[in-house]
């Protein structure tokens, strides 16, 4: 039976994050949540198929990842059926990178994603808004570059326009958050994105990002400071 090129990719980028399960650190509940990123069913039998679903995070509460110690990051992938807490992997100035144990990678330029590694047709990097941009309501030029299946490179450039929606109250893992809801819509010729941020002061709390073709949009939700 043969498979989409598609589905393929999207096999591909699962199995990559698979080794996030291997890590033996068994009692570290992030670890463990981790792992769990591997675990969204494919669809079988089917020709074509159908995108799997995101299966949520393992159950750890508010209180056991505080007491980890470390900043934790939720990612949810629903075009690639993830749901996983992510740990720090690198920070150079205001760029931090996040990890799912070294197999999947996101980059955040002051919570704005950038790039990312390891979920097949990536987002290898981006011109992207600053904070004060997003929050302002400004507009600017915004650019994706990106590496196909083939190796082959792509650049698509947008014009972009920020607009706050309003105030927000949101929960993420058990704990509420006053924020401004900010919608990005981008444009060019032949294509459309919408990017979603609520801000919590000068932080970028949650949000939701388009990424790439296969990997959809993104959301990001930061738990541990």
């Amino acid at each position: 039976m043969r498979i989409s090129a598609r589905l393929v990719a999207v096999a591909a980028a699962v199995s990559l994050l698979a080794a996030c399960g291997n890590d033996k650190g068994g009692a570290n509940p992030v670890v463990a949540a981790v792992g769990q990123m591997a675990k969204a069913a494919l669809p079988k039998g089917k020709k074509g198929g159908t995108a799997p679903t995101a299966e949520p995070a393992a159950p750890v509460g508010r209180a056991e990842l505080e007491a980890y110690g470390k900043p934790v990051l939720r990612i949810r992938a629903k075009a690639l059926g993830q749901d996983a807490f992510l740990t720090i992997l690198d920070t150079k100035d205001n760029v931090v990178t996040w990890t799912a144990q070294r197999q999947a990678n996101f980059s955040l330029r002051d919570g704005v994603l950038i790039q990312t590694r390891g979920v097949g047709a990536d987002l290898m990097s981006a011109q992207v808004p600053t904070l004060a941009q997003l929050k302002g309501g400004a507009s600017y030029g915004r650019i994706y570059y990106f590496l196909g299946a083939d190796d082959v490179g792509t650049r698509r450039t947008y014009d972009c326009t920020a607009a706050t929606v309003g105030q927000e109250t949101i929960e993420i893992v058990g704990k509420s958050h006053a924020t401004t809801h900010v919608t990005e819509t981008c444009t060019r010729p032949n294509g459309k994105v919408t990017n979603d941020y609520w801000i919590e002061g000068n932080m970028i709390r949650k949000s939701r990002q388009w990424a790439s073709n296969l990997a959809g949009y993104l959301e990001f939700e930061k738990v541990i400071d």
